[in-house]
């Protein structure tokens, strides 16, 4: 069983601001690229590299993060690959106390896939993880779920996901306490992910992420009671290109519109159209500045 489910988990490897690294695992839901891990994975990243191990043997493409939802701990990464060997779907809400699951990812830098077994030990918990969000409808199981573990499968024993294991989760000095976001409320905010990143029609020319928590604004050298997106990759030739916008910039207000999340900047693209000229009001470790940015339709496939 655990052999079947081996290929379709990854190790999504990351790089931050100022050249830190970072490690997560993660899992294919589909054979053209589409993989789902944490949110607080690749957060902050400027970044992101897929590490694969399948029958086409073992690679590393370059990941595109298409879209999160912070406030579940989710995200969805992009490969360009269209043989990956997808998981199988089970049902969260089928599941016991006392039902046998198996955690699969790439906890503590171990170089390769680690499997821990266990049982449901309980169902819909809520925690409050430090400088998380807060996070609802968990499993909890007794599976070692390490630091690097974040993103990976939490399956039951017929090889089914029915989790994505999140060691953000971990409970100050606690042992034998792990948990997982159930499959059944992971599923349509994956969709609506997908939907949101995949179908934007409207495109500044650079690549985003949610700074959404203290810990995000304190890695971009800001106070941490700063809220908005941070600029991960501009894009040559684009809108935010020809702004003068840089990695590292936070935006922070759209027009009049006050900026705290990615939902929140993709929900005020929406309310415009192609050719629209917006001011970007932006911080980064120098102080305020502002930007206009014309929007573009975006391409079919941003360059990347």
């Amino acid at each position: 069983m655990v052999a079947r489910v081996i290929p379709s988990v990854v190790n999504v490897r990351t790089t931050t601001f100022g050249g830190g690294r970072g490690d997560g695992s993660g899992v294919v839901l589909d054979r053209s690229g589409i993989i789902v891990t944490n949110n607080h994975v690749v957060e902050g990243t400027t970044s992101v590299d897929v590490a694969l191990n399948d029958a086409a043997g073992s690679r590393t493409l370059r990941g595109e993060v298409i879209g999160t939802a912070p406030e579940r701990d989710l995200a969805v990464i992009r490969v360009d690959a269209d043989n990956l060997v997808p998981v199988r779907l089970g049902r969260s809400a089928g599941l016991r106390l006392g039902d046998g699951v198996v955690a699969i990812g790439f906890p503590l830098g171990l170089g390769g896939p680690t499997v821990t077994q266990g049982i449901v030990s309980g169902l819909d918990r809520t925690i409050e993880p430090g400088d998380g969000p807060r996070l609802q409808g968990l499993l909890q199981t007794d599976a070692a779920i390490n630091p690097g573990n974040s993103g990976g499968a939490l399956v039951d024993l017929s090889g089914r996901l029915v989790g994505i294991n999140t060691a953000a989760a971990r409970l100050e000095g606690t042992e034998n306490i792990g948990f997982a976001i159930a499959i059944d409320e992971a599923l349509p905010v994956i969709a609506e992910i997908r939907r949101r990143g995949g179908g934007a029609r409207l495109w500044i020319g650079a690549a985003i992420g949610s700074v959404e928590s203290d810990a995000a604004a304190v890695r971009l050298g800001l106070d941490p009671s700063t809220r908005g997106v941070v600029v991960t990759e501009v894009f040559e030739g684009g809108p935010a290109a020809r702004a003068q916008l840089a990695v590292g910039d936070v935006i922070v207000r759209l027009d009049d519109e006050e900026i705290r999340s990615e939902a929140a900047f993709v929900a005020a693209l929406e309310r415009r159209k192609v050719g629209s000229r917006v001011v970007l009001e932006l911080i980064d470790s120098a102080g305020p500045r502002r930007a206009s940015v014309t929007l573009a339709r975006r391409p079919e496939t941003p360059a990347g």
